[in-house]
Order: C-alpha cells, then structure tokens, then sequence
C-alpha cells in the first residue's frame, strides 16, 4: 500500500536581502535510470514560511489520500518570482579544492536587480558540508563541494529556495545529503527536493509569501550514486515515469496552494532541444494542475514553451559556475509575475514572462552579470530561436526578452 505525500510547513529564520540567484549542473549524466559519475563539462525579501522535507524514506512515497487544507485567505497583491539555473561554489581537481569566487567576493552583486523578487530560486549543484575538506571523499572526475561560508553568498543574495534534488547530491556522500539541508535552513534558504530517510520521498514543499501559498516539488531525473539502504534518499525518477508519479502528488496540492511549482534535474548535457519524452511529461505535468515547470542540468540554455495556461522551461543553464565557454556561459533569469485568485481556494494565473539575459563573466572572478550590447543580443538570440522551434514567441523590450501569450483579462 502507498503511503500518502503532504505538505509540511515549517518557519524559516527571518533575513534581509538584495542579491540573487545561482545556477549549476553537473556533466557526463548517465541515461534515466543509471547512476553516473558526477562530471559537469568543458534580491531582496521577507521571510517566508516552508515546508521542510520531511527526512529520507527507503521506499518512495507519494502523495494521494490525505485531504487537501483550504487556502485560508486568498493573496491579494501580485507575486513575482525569479528562477536561475545550476549554482556551485567551486570544485575539487586532483590537487585540491578550487573555489570559483574569490574569499570575500559577491558572485551574484553584478545581477541583484535582474535576481530581486519576491520569491528567488536557483538549483544548488553543491552539497555542504561543516567540516569541509580540501580532498574530495569520491572517486569521480567531477566533484563539487561548499561549506557553510561558502553557502552563505545564497542568503546574501536574497535567494529565498535552492533545490537539492541533482546527480550532485552524493558528492560528499552521506554527509553532505545530510548536512545540506539544515546548513541552508540555518542561514534562511529554503532547501526543497532534499534527500530524506522517511516518507514522503516525492512531496509538495509549501513556501508562504505575502499571503501567497506556494507548493515546489523537486525531483531529479539524474543521480550519482544508486540508493544506499539506511542512507537518506533522493527524489529521483526516470524521466518517462515523471507524469505517473507526480500527478497525485499535483493533485495533493493544488486546493491548498495558489500556484505549484515542478523543479526538474533533466536531459542532455549540452542539448539545443529537450528530448521529445521531456515535452511529452512536462505538458502531463501542466496538465495534472501544476502551473510551471523549471528544468536544469543540460548546462545551457534551452527554450520556453507554454501548454495550456501553464509555463516550461527546459533549462536554465549554468548561473554560477566554472565552465564560460562560448555557450554554457550564455546565461539569464526567468522572471514570472502571478495574479492571485479571485477568490480563497482559487488558482493564481501567470500574467507576465521575461527573461533576462545574462553571461558569466571571468573576471574578477567567475560570476553571473547582465547580457548587454553585443553579448545581449546573443543571449536573446538563443533563446529566441530555440523558444520559437518549441511554438513560442519572445518579444525584445529594452534588453529583455518578453513572453507573448500571456494575459489574466
């Protein structure tokens, strides 16, 4: 017999901030189903309320028979919310750690106003640890690791939640998967999609803002080490099985929140397109209820489509990250602006989408900063092009790029 998936709402500490968002992936990902070696390749805001993840469960979870909780109130005000790809502060190579910004230095200062929303979210490509050390505990080529000082350039930036749920999330083993999510808890950012030792594995995490109920769930199609009896577990699916598993957990959800959020870790590394199996379970998503999906780890940028009154991103690329090649460095941030329900209970709708484009620069040190002039155009131009092969258009406007479609009436 399943067992049921629930919310679960738990106070997050209060801090100000203005920065934002990172991104990161991770590289050589294996086929669904297949653990790899973990191989990536060559704002401010208020204290929101969460749903902690309930703590690893050998056997999956999902969520089906516990009884919706109303909306007690209907939010009243818009809410903008900011999403940004992979984020790693740094990786280890033979002879040691090599950190990606400078002691002291805010990686994402340069983007706080494109990051600055209500709600910021970026996937975190890193595990923490307390005692963090300078040899990697993994034999993998790639291997990422940060510790609580490091993770704190997060809160600085104002981000509000991070996913853990990517083929990083073993890279200092069981450590690290449990560390992780109360290190970020403790500075004030949300950990979603973590790895938990009780069900439900696969959940709705509820972040409140500004009378806003937001549920996120966060899965990873992608991991770097098969399932360890007694070790916390990873919300990892395969691909194909992505509709089946979460529509209940969708529907468990969605009368006691206004919008609900997929964060997905999927695809190929370096892909233009999403797979057709992508398209096909994202819209099975969409049409389950959820209102976005978010997609990482292919490490560029890849296009924006909506299906029915619901909107995916593919990919958002790397954020913060080591790799500025001529397209992984290519980079931005997805902003989304809701109109609340009419009434308690009801369903928010999308009104506006921009994306913002960005690049990571090398110097002083490797950070994310506004796409202007030349490499603007650039950034527009892909995610013009690859948006328009999935159906949708994007309109320039001043140097962001605009969603056309979306209206609330």
């Amino acid at each position: 017999m399943r067992r049921p998936i629930r919310s679960i709402r738990v106070p997050v500490p209060a801090f100000t901030f203005g920065l934002i968002v990172a991104l990161a992936g991770c590289k050589g990902a294996a086929l669904d189903g297949q653990q790899e070696p973990a191989e990536p390749s060559p704002p401010a805001r208020a204290e929101p309320e969460v749903a902690a993840a309930p703590e690893p469960a050998p056997a999956p979870a999902l969520a089906s028979e516990v009884a919706p909780e109303p909306v007690a109130e209907a939010a009243r005000e818009p809410l903008e919310m900011t999403f940004v790809g992979d984020v790693i502060f740094g990786r280890y190579r033979a002879d040691g750690y090599d950190p990606i910004p400078d002691p002291g230095y805010q990686p994402f200062a340069d983007i706080a106003e494109q990051l600055s929303a209500d709600v910021i979210v970026a996937n975190l490509e890193t595990p923490l640890v307390r005692d963090f050390p300078q040899k990697s505990p993994i034999a993998s080529k790639y291997r990422f690791g940060a510790s609580p000082t490091m993770a704190k350039l997060l809160a600085d930036a104002g981000f509000t939640a991070v996913s853990l749920a990517n083929n990083h999330a073993f890279d200092m083993r069981k450590t690290g998967m449990v560390e992780t999510p109360a290190i970020l808890k403790e500075i004030g950012v949300v950990p979603l999609g973590a790895s938990v030792t009780e069900p439900p594995v696969f959940r709705v995490e509820t972040i409140e803002k500004r009378g806003w109920r937001l549920g996120f769930i966060a899965v990873t199609a992608r991991r770097n080490a098969p399932h360890r009896e007694g070790a916390p577990e990873l919300p990892f699916l395969n691909t194909r099985e992505l509709g089946d598993t979460l529509t209940e957990v969708i529907r468990s959800g969605r009368a006691s929140h206004e919008l609900i959020i997929v964060l997905i870790h999927w695809g190929a590394e370096y892909a233009d397109m999403p797979a057709k199996i992508q398209r096909s379970e994202a819209k099975r998503l969409i049409e389950a209820g959820a209102d976005m999906v978010i997609g990482h780890h292919p490490h560029v940028l890849q296009g924006v489509e909506r299906h029915e009154d619901g909107l995916i991103a593919y990919s958002m690329g790397n954020f913060l990250f080591e790799n500025t090649n001529a397209i992984p460095k290519l980079t931005g941030v997805l902003r989304v602006r809701a109109k609340p329900p009419a009434s308690a209970g009801g369903r928010a709708c999308l009104e506006r989408v921009v994306f913002h484009p960005a690049v990571i620069t090398r110097l002083p040190t490797k950070h994310p900063v506004p796409a202007t002039g030349g490499m603007g155009k650039r950034v527009r131009g892909r995610m013009s092009s690859l948006s328009e092969a999935l159906g949708s258009e994007l309109v320039q406007e001043g140097e962001d790029l605009v969603m056309s479609g979306w209206s609330c009436g």
